[in-house]
């Protein structure tokens, strides 16, 4: 294995827009495969109430059965707390040094990408791939970023804009309103088994 893309997130439900971004971005990036990151306690989100690590991490396996080139990866349950993401990808390279990683994000994580635990660091250890997210066009969004991480690299990922979160479908199923196959049946099946 040569080349891995890294897609982080909280995953609180992991949704199609999350597997249409990996599954394009093994496409596109000639990648062997993508590393799905669930991370355990987000630090942008320390406020929030997130869905417990393992019901999260089932939830991710349970989306990415019978994608071969999507991979989970819990390597973050075994860091220290809290995790950044520079010290993910630090441990990665340390592990797998003959490979070569990039990681994933939406535009609109591109933009508060200088907000980040040790953005700079970030900036200068990976490149990125970014999904096009509406409201984040990428041109722009780049730019803004880059004035403030001059060593940031990032590409476009060619995507059509899928405009859904985790934050709609948490409280649509909250509500116990229908999510329209936003959430596959699978993990649905995690879901309410968490929720029961």
């Amino acid at each position: 294995m040569n080349r891995v893309v890294l897609f982080g997130g909280t995953f609180d439900p992991p949704h199609v827009g999350h597997l249409t971004m990996a599954q394009l971005a093994w496409e596109q990036t000639g990648a062997d495969e993508v590393w799905w990151l669930p991370a355990p306690a987000p630090p942008h989100k320390a406020r929030q109430q997130v869905d417990d690590y393992g019901g999260r991490v089932e939830m991710v396996r349970a989306l990415i059965e019978g994608y071969p080139h999507l991979r989970l990866c819990d390597i973050e349950a075994s860091l220290p707390k809290p995790s950044y993401t520079v010290d993910t990808v630090r441990v990665l390279q340390t592990l797998y040094p003959r490979v070569s990683f990039s990681f994933l994000v939406g535009s609109d994580s591109l933009a508060q990408l200088p907000s980040w635990g040790r953005a700079k660091e970030l900036a200068r250890a990976i490149p990125f791939w970014v999904a096009v997210r509406s409201g984040w066009p990428f041109d722009e969004t780049y730019a803004a970023s880059r004035a403030r991480l001059p060593e940031l690299r990032a590409q476009r990922l060619e995507m059509p804009i899928l405009d859904v979160s985790s934050t709609f479908l948490r409280e649509r199923l909250a509500r116990r309103l229908p999510v329209c196959g936003l959430v596959p049946d699978r993990v649905l099946r995690v879901w309410n088994k968490i929720h029961a």
